[in-house]
């Protein structure tokens, strides 16, 4: 449904695209015919006798209409890139419900095997939970989302703020679409604004009106003189003296000045960019308390937009301090430079406190958009709810894994409870280890307000911590023993130091002999009960189910059966008991006949 819903607007846009594109092929023949017409009058006027004031007259018209159009030449080119972009937001969505993650940044660089769960859990890197989500271009929001992703809330009513504000985004598509586009054209690497908030140092005497009213001065003796030495009044001499100090006096600016260039000019583009997508933002109603509190942020004080604004024309000048004959006319007659720095302490003044601020709700809020478009092309996910027993942990139905296509995906019903231990048992590549990924993933869908890939599902809050990728460290002289015991250490920690921990394990003390496993995890799980935790516990050892045996209330087991014949088969389904078949012997055998 989605895809065709991206495959109508892609065909829309493309009308739109076309007609702009027809107009930029059209402004420069007409460009060029106004300047020629223009150029032809005058010429007429002084060669040809035609009457003066008729042909200056309409010179000066098709000047003025030149102008327009170069103007209008400005503005569809800047509607095409926004068109194309607003084009290949369609198409990367199209991309995304085919199965490709491609056009997005996979957040490899967050990935922390430290962390208490995102390594294990696939939330970065190729394929990850953020790679399916992330829709952003800046680095800011890139880093917001990928903390949302790595931290469990702290209370329940940030869920909910965050489950109404994304809902709220999910139902505002062409808001979203907008503002992906005009993201797009970030230029990320010439995006650092901390660049700005570098530049501290000011000239209270060239801010200040003591300083506007010398500056006026000066240029008034120089016009004046200018004019006096051209009607024949004055000496060239003294004009030109009054024309060297003028060029003096930014001279003394000049290393400011030319750092300032140097350093932050380049930000004018992303500055616009900013401005626009505050004027999307301005633009858009918002009912939602965590939006409008978002929003309200960005223009309660002062105009956000037009700070934005004014800081690109003035990067965009400095950047334009190049052309050193324009420059020194510009300086000589008008003392551009000074006028230059003086806006921009000015600006500093005004909104430098608040730039930081600024960006950071920006970037909150290409991050929301970016979780809300995922939303909306699952449509077949539910919003979780919060429920009232606080001794339940998780309640799901239809649970299944948001990597896996529906077509695909074997979905489970599952409850867990506080102070439960699940053992869960199954041969090799009967879902044990998917289905700790499922738990786990989902929940970090639903604290951080998403939907979740289930039919049901409800949940209190807790901290989550999971232990399913060990691996040894030979450059340190770490074993996968010791890093497993390293990793157990951690947890342990962990668990004591937040109210409540689920903790998900697959298969404890791998890297030990089959009886020392056995003890060394009994020893274990017998002295988590005495911490606030519930566990999920993997596990080939079969012997380990005998705890339920010892202690019903506290360890329950579950298994993943699958059926050994001529074609083993897997159903994926989780069910109460031990699994009692077994495939490794099984499958080796199978190789061995058809290898030997």
């Amino acid at each position: 449904m989605n895809k065709d819903y991206y495959q109508r607007k892609i065909e829309e846009n493309t009308v739109v695209l076309d007609k702009v594109k027809l107009r930029l092929k059209v402004i420069p023949y007409l460009k060029l015919l106004f300047f020629l017409a223009g150029v032809f009058l005058v010429f007429a006027t002084y060669r040809l006798g035609w009457d003066r004031t008729s042909c200056l007259i309409a010179a000066a018209l098709s000047l003025v209409i030149f102008f327009l159009l170069y103007k209008w030449d400005e503005f569809y080119l800047q509607k095409r890139t926004y068109f194309m972009a607003l084009q290949n937001v369609y198409t990367d969505e199209i991309k995304f419900l085919e199965g490709d993650y491609t056009p997005f940044d996979n957040g490899e660089q967050f990935i922390n095997k430290k962390h208490p769960y995102s390594y294990d859990l696939d939330i970065f890197g190729q394929n990850s939970i953020y790679h399916m989500i992330n829709r952003t271009v800046t680095h800011e929001a890139g880093t917001i989302l990928a903390e949302k992703l790595s931290t469990i809330p702290g209370s329940e009513r940030i869920v909910v703020g965050r489950q109404e504000a994304l809902g709220e985004l999910v139902g505002k598509d062409d808001f979203r679409h907008r503002f992906m586009a005009v993201c797009k054209a970030f230029d990320e690497e010439k995006n650092n604004y901390k660049l700005i908030t570098g530049h501290e140092s000011n000239n209270a005497f060239l801010t200040s009106k003591t300083g506007l009213v010398l500056i006026y001065i000066s240029i008034t003796i120089t016009l004046v003189t200018g004019v006096m030495a051209w009607l024949g009044y004055l000496p060239w001499s003294l004009f030109i003296i009054f024309f060297l100090i003028q060029l003096f006096f930014p001279m003394i600016f000049g290393k400011v000045l030319s750092k300032v260039g140097s350093d932050i000019g380049f930000l004018h583009k992303n500055t616009m960019i900013h401005a626009d997508l505050l004027e999307i933002i301005h633009k858009e109603t918002f009912a939602v308390s965590e939006n409008k509190t978002l929003k309200e942020d960005l223009f309660g004080t002062y105009n956000s937009r037009e700070a934005f604004k004014d800081l690109s024309l003035l990067l965009k000048k400095f950047d334009q301090r190049h052309n050193a004959y324009i420059l020194v006319l510009l300086n000589g007659f008008f003392l551009r430079d000074l006028f230059l720095l003086r806006q921009f302490y000015r600006w500093k003044n005004n909104y430098l406190a608040h730039l930081q601020s600024w960006i950071g709700l920006l970037a909150e809020m290409e991050a929301r958009v970016a979780q809300a478009t995922y939303m909306f092309n699952l449509p077949e996910f539910v919003r979780p709810s919060i429920t009232e027993h606080t001794d339940i942990l998780m309640d799901a139905s239809g649970l299944g894994h948001p990597f896996i296509p529906k077509g695909k995906r074997v979905d489970n019903d599952i409850l867990i409870t506080k102070n439960q231990f699940l053992i869960i048992t199954g041969a090799n590549m009967a879902g044990k280890s998917t289905f700790l990924r499922t738990l786990g993933a989902n929940y970090v869908l639903a604290v951080n307000g998403m939907n979740v890939c289930a039919s049901e599902y409800s949940f209190t809050l807790f901290s989550l911590f999971s232990s399913m990728r060990n691996t040894d460290d030979l450059s340190s002289g770490t074993s996968y023993f010791k890093a497993e015991l390293e990793r157990m250490r951690e947890l342990i920690r962990y668990c004591r130091s937040h109210p409540y921990t689920l903790i998900i394990l697959d298969e404890l003390l791998k890297g030990t002999n089959s009886k020392d496993k056995l003890d060394g995890s009994v020893l274990f799980l017998k002295k988590m009960t005495e911490l606030p935790v519930t566990g999920i516990i993997a596990t080939h050892d079969l012997e380990l189910a005998k705890l339920e045996n010892e202690s019903p209330g506290l360890f329950q087991n579950y298994c993943f059966e699958i059926s050994l014949s001529e074609e083993e088969q897997y159903s994926y389904k989780i069910q109460r008991g031990v699994s009692r078949n077994l495939n490794a012997t099984y499958l080796l055998q199978k190789i061995l006949s058809e290898e030997l």
